[in-house]
């Protein structure tokens, strides 16, 4: 058994104001300290005003829930956490509000932000939510994903790298710009996991819940500073912590 003091969700939690309307998610608390960084399936505009007015510090005493934003860090135990939030849609055009310079994917200012953040703080973990390409994650599964990548990530500017290694341009000038190469960096998107070794930081993909069958646990170890994956057979062989 392990002990969780914390649970971190990499984005696409559902940041709609249908969903935070008064009475839907009242009863909602979690357990533990849930914190969220935001997706690209989210209304990010609705979201910005909720961290503007001060309304998302309600939601910590609320619901236990507590929103990363885009570059910002966090310690838990002896562990630095950073966060980056944000995505390229594959399935639907970009949404920029250029009034405010909201947006699903991550803008430059915001991954230059971050970089310095990082660099000054030295995070063990990252968690975004798409990951940076060259670490062969790649896009798998229909046509239709492939097609989107084409007209709406290609097609509107953005290089997400090679079909079968691809990821976020602004996550992949993040990645070289670090001095100081963190542990592990968690991610989802892909619906999938996936796991790689490159220059010493060991990235996982997260795959998506689903209660109807088997899927890794991942365990970021916040004395120890290492990120565990567990299969249902290892869950069983793993010790107390």
């Amino acid at each position: 058994m392990f002990r969780i003091g914390a649970a971190i969700q990499v984005g696409d939690f559902g940041f709609f104001e249908s969903v935070f309307l008064p009475g839907r998610i009242a009863s909602l608390y979690f357990s533990v300290p849930f914190y969220v960084v935001d997706g690209n399936h989210e209304d990010h505009d609705w979201l910005e005003r909720q961290a503007d007015t001060g309304r998302v510090e309600a939601w910590k005493e609320a619901h236990n829930l507590f929103y990363q934003p885009r570059g910002s860090v966090l310690r838990i135990g002896s562990s630095c956490i950073g966060f980056l939030g944000g995505a390229l849609h594959v399935d639907r055009p970009q949404m920029i509000n250029y009034a405010t310079g909201v947006s699903n994917h991550i803008q430059q200012i915001q991954r230059e932000e971050a970089g310095l953040v990082f660099n000054h703080e030295k995070p063990d973990l990252i968690v975004t939510h798409t990951c940076p390409s060259g670490i062969g994650v790649g896009v798998r599964g229909s046509a239709e994903f492939r097609q989107g990548v084409l007209d709406f990530v290609r097609g509107a500017g953005f290089d997400p790298g090679p079909v079968d290694d691809c990821g976020d341009g602004e996550l992949t000038v993040l990645w070289r710009s670090l001095k100081f190469r963190p542990v592990a960096w968690a991610f989802g998107h892909f619906h999938r996991t996936h796991e790689a070794q490159v220059e010493g930081t060991h990235f996982v993909c997260v795959d998506q819940f689903d209660p109807s069958v088997d899927f890794p646990l991942v365990i970021w170890d916040t004395e120890e500073k290492r990120l565990l994956v567990l299969t249902d057979e290892s869950r069983s062989l793993a010790p107390g912590e």
